[in-house]
């Protein structure tokens, strides 16, 4: 596998990161796991070629009583890309459920839901 061209440090100081790293108690994690979840954004980041944070404001709009909302069709074209994503890394079965979650847990943490598969066992798809 190719290393991820973003840089890991700099991603790291994303203030959407940061809200993701705190919100899902990543923080607290072990040192080398907190640097796998880095490593897995930047790739993804790399994969689509915008940075965490184009990733989430790219997401988002304004609508005309100024409040937010979210951009459907690009919600719909990232979580296809997130599977493609997974499936050009060679994920399978519960890795690949757990890399995809992985990366939409970044965006639903920066207030974009979005739903992918759930592992069910072995055979699940």
């Amino acid at each position: 596998m190719t290393p991820p061209h973003t840089d890991i440090e700099a991603i790291a100081d994303s203030p959407h990161v940061w809200r993701w790293f705190e919100s899902a108690h990543y923080d607290e994690d072990p040192a080398e796991e907190r640097q796998q979840k880095l490593a897995l954004l930047a790739e993804f980041c790399d994969h689509i070629g915008e940075s965490p944070s184009e990733l989430v404001t790219g997401l988002l709009r304004i609508t005309k009583d100024g409040d937010t909302a979210i951009r459907a069709k690009r919600r719909e074209a990232v979580n296809t890309a997130i599977e493609e994503f997974v499936e050009k890394r060679g994920d399978t079965g519960r890795a690949a459920v757990v890399t995809g979650n992985t990366i939409r847990g970044f965006m639903v943490h920066n207030g974009i839901m979005i739903q992918g598969r759930v592992w069910r066992g072995p055979g699940s798809s």
